[in-house]
């Protein structure tokens, strides 16, 4: 944290303010604090600001002494706040088109200079695909490789077990706040991932999940990784093809296993993947990125 985090969380989580308006402010102002010391009409004067949210923001000051306090809480029970301000902020995720400003985590977070590669796929996996999720997750493990997924059911929460099971180091970004894990029957595997890993969050921590947030943490699963694995993906994987979109958005290098879903191969593989067939292909994925 630093002497800006207040003010990050203020224009945030008071003055709603999104990511990419976040980003107009600080272009403007240089530092969140300053945004603070203008007035209605100058904030008026920015691009897509009207009235109504530049009141807001305005107002916002007026809780930063309940965020102070709410801080310390926070640090008491080990929750971190980092913020794009930060020098240790991961510059992967700083690099894409939208960084979350603010991110809450439990645990180790960032684990500076290692390399992180993200696997996802779909919540109605088949017993291959948990198979391959539980292996691959294993064996990055292995390799020292932080594998980054959303604690979803299926492919995310085999690729985050397979990580503890081979004694590696594994993000788990939320779709909800950190106080509302995400399905509860993965609350155990939340817990475990913290000794060695991280949970991470860019909602407010009581948040509930929402299918607007579940798509937004997307974004940052791929920001996170060098790479992105989709292990399996069905018909209804609508959550996977955002991952596998934004990968390619971002610029990231997209694989995807082979996999009984013919189509979904191809269709990737059209679009740029590159087809993986077994673990001991991993030493290529590596070497590629």
């Amino acid at each position: 944290m630093t002497e800006y985090t207040k003010y990050v969380i203020a224009l945030r989580e008071v003055a709603r303010v999104g990511p990419k308006g976040f980003a107009q402010l600080i272009l403007h102002y240089g530092t969140p604090d300053n945004v603070y010391n203008s007035t209605l009409e100058e904030l008026t004067s920015l691009p897509r600001m009207s009235a109504g949210k530049a009141r807001e923001i305005l107002a916002s000051q007026k809780k930063l002494k309940e965020i102070e306090n709410q801080m310390d809480v926070l640090a008491a029970q080990d929750i971190g706040i980092i913020t794009v301000l930060d020098e240790n902020y991961p510059p992967l995720l700083q690099q894409i088109d939208d960084p979350p400003p603010l991110l809450y985590y439990k645990g180790k977070f960032p684990l500076n200079e290692k390399t992180g590669v993200a696997l996802i796929g779909t919540t109605n996996p088949s017993t291959a695909g948990v198979g391959k999720a539980v292996a691959w997750g294993k064996e990055l493990a292995r390799q020292d490789v932080v594998v980054v997924s959303g604690l979803a059911k299926g492919i995310d929460g085999a690729a985050h077990l397979g990580c503890l099971n081979g004694k590696g180091k594994t993000y788990a970004v939320l779709g909800s706040g950190l106080f509302n894990i995400y399905p509860k029957e993965h609350e155990d595997l939340a817990s475990e991932i913290t000794k060695s890993g991280a949970l991470i969050s860019e909602s407010p921590l009581n948040s509930p999940v929402s299918v607007g947030q579940l798509m937004a943490r997307n974004r940052i699963v791929v920001g996170l990784s060098q790479a992105v694995v989709i292990v399996e993906e069905d018909s209804n994987s609508s959550g996977t093809s955002d991952a596998a979109q934004k990968a390619i958005e971002q610029g990231r290098p997209l694989f995807i296993l082979e996999s009984e879903n013919k189509k979904s191969v191809e269709k990737w593989v059209k679009q740029g993947a590159i087809l993986l067939k077994d673990t001991f292909e991993i030493e290529m994925l590596l070497q590629y990125i």
